[in-house]
């Protein structure tokens, strides 16, 4: 089977009902890899975009639980990343579904100030990627207990 036909059937499979979907915005080799491991280590199917454009199209198809974003994806500085603007005019109620981790090089790991700021659930230098299991499951398992509560009373009125 040649890598492009594996990596359709990879990218475009069918998913059931409690499939955790992770989608991994990030275009530099170097970066992806680890990134993408780490999320399918934690559990999750991964799917991967090639740009902005992809990446929203995704995202208007899917309900991912997990987005990873690298501030400089397709192209992107920290002004003008469509993607993260997307996440910033999500509608609060979807938005606290969906777990954001930014990925740069100007901010440390774990800098909750610079995560709110750039309106993502945490941050993560590239220099950490080595370390992006450990990190992203602390984060996501933090997140997890954070919206426990709000996300069950939502269950249990039927709103979610």
């Amino acid at each position: 089977m040649s890598t492009e036909s594996s990596e359709s059937i990879e990218r475009f499979q069918p998913y059931s009902a409690d499939t955790r979907l992770a989608l991994v915005c990030v275009d530099v080799p170097d970066r992806q890899g680890p990134v993408k491991s780490g999320l399918q280590d934690l559990g999750y199917t991964v799917q991967t975009a090639d740009d902005a454009p992809e990446a929203l199209e995704r995202m208007r198809k899917n309900t991912f639980e997990v987005l990873v974003l690298d501030e400089e994806f397709s192209g992107a500085t920290e002004h003008d990343n469509d993607v993260l603007a997307t996440i910033r005019a999500l509608p609060m109620t979807s938005r606290r579904y969906l777990f954001v981790a930014l990925l740069g090089r100007r901010f440390g790991t774990f800098d909750h100030m610079m995560a709110f700021a750039k309106s993502v659930n945490m941050v993560i230098h590239v220099s950490d990627l080595s370390q992006v299991k450990l990190i992203l499951g602390r984060g996501i398992a933090d997140n997890e207990r954070f919206y426990h509560a709000y996300h069950q009373v939502l269950r249990e009125a039927g709103k979610r």
